[in-house]
């Protein structure tokens, strides 16, 4: 009985033991898993992860010197100590003397709280004022003017990399046809119409009657394929009616006026401005003929 009974203790022993094994395993993950979340929070108020690190081991110790923050969080203490004064200037951590050694004293964690209580409500106070300075950004058009036949280009990559299915609008007259198909190569051109065909970026178009032969005689015969096969809402007023030589895209936020025989580029960024152009644009495209690329 006495034998029997041993082995029932041993065995009640050594299960204790492992329940508390468990019990500081789960305590300590739970530990972890807790600092973990105030890190990414201090991170979030623009503390780096070492500054949180550092801050919370002065939390765990007593009156810490920057040696025993070093040791605390296992990094040299040169290392440490630099990380350790930034906290300082940030105001997370008091530097004062002890004798002849100095001591970080950490914020204490409800101060901590308020200071960034405070800030977030400072923050919510200006937020008129800064809608306001948003505003006015929004509000003042942005010109850019480039001579470069990289300038003429980018408006190309501009509006072939818009979301699939999107629209621009496109006024152009002969003289530019002609100058544009002179100015890029065919290989540009080509990648040009391709881009926009595989992602169905549909072109409504106005042009001038007598401007639509060209790009069958300058164009290779594969890229005028590529060209007509493209989405297009395409429309043609006489010379008399639009005297309009040169060329115009309208996309986006975005006007570009274009001028391929100088290789001069004008581009103005402003929603209202685009949206306006864009109506008066859609007024002269229904009033215009419809028409088919002269083949």
């Amino acid at each position: 009985m006495v034998a029997g009974s041993r082995g029932v203790i041993c065995k009640g022993f050594y299960s204790m033991k492992a329940l508390n094994r468990s019990v500081k395993t789960v305590f300590h993950q739970s530990q972890y898993s807790v600092m973990e979340h105030v890190k990414t929070i201090l991170q979030k108020f623009g503390f780096s992860e070492i500054e949180s690190t550092i801050y919370l081991a002065a939390l765990s110790l007593a009156d810490p010197g920057a040696s025993d923050i070093a040791k605390k969080i296992g990094k040299n203490r040169t290392a440490t100590y630099f990380h350790i004064k930034n906290l300082v200037r940030k105001g997370l951590l008091k530097e004062t003397r002890r004798g002849k050694k100095l001591r970080f004293i950490p914020l204490p964690p409800s101060d901590l709280a308020s200071s960034m209580s405070s800030v977030a409500a400072d923050l919510r106070r200006i937020v008129p004022r800064l809608e306001s300075l948003e505003k006015i950004e929004r509000q003042t058009p942005v010109v850019e003017i480039t001579e470069s036949k990289e300038g003429f280009y980018k408006i190309y990559e501009e509006v072939s990399a818009q979301e699939p299915g999107s629209l621009f609008r496109v006024i152009e007259g002969k003289k530019a046809i002609g100058a544009e198909f002179l100015l890029l190569s065919e290989e540009e051109l080509g990648a040009f119409f391709r881009k926009n065909a595989d992602r169905h970026i549909v072109a409504k178009a106005i042009f001038t009657e007598e401007s639509i032969s060209v790009p069958k005689k300058m164009l290779s015969k594969r890229n005028f394929e590529v060209l007509t096969a493209r989405d297009w809402s395409m429309r043609t007023l006489p010379k008399e009616i639009l005297p309009f030589q040169q060329l115009l895209f309208i996309y986006g936020d975005k006007i570009a006026f274009l001028f391929p025989d100088t290789n001069l580029v004008v581009t103005i960024t402003h929603r209202n401005i685009a949206e306006s152009l864009a109506a008066l644009f859609d007024g002269l495209h229904a009033f215009a003929r419809p028409a088919e690329w002269y083949q």
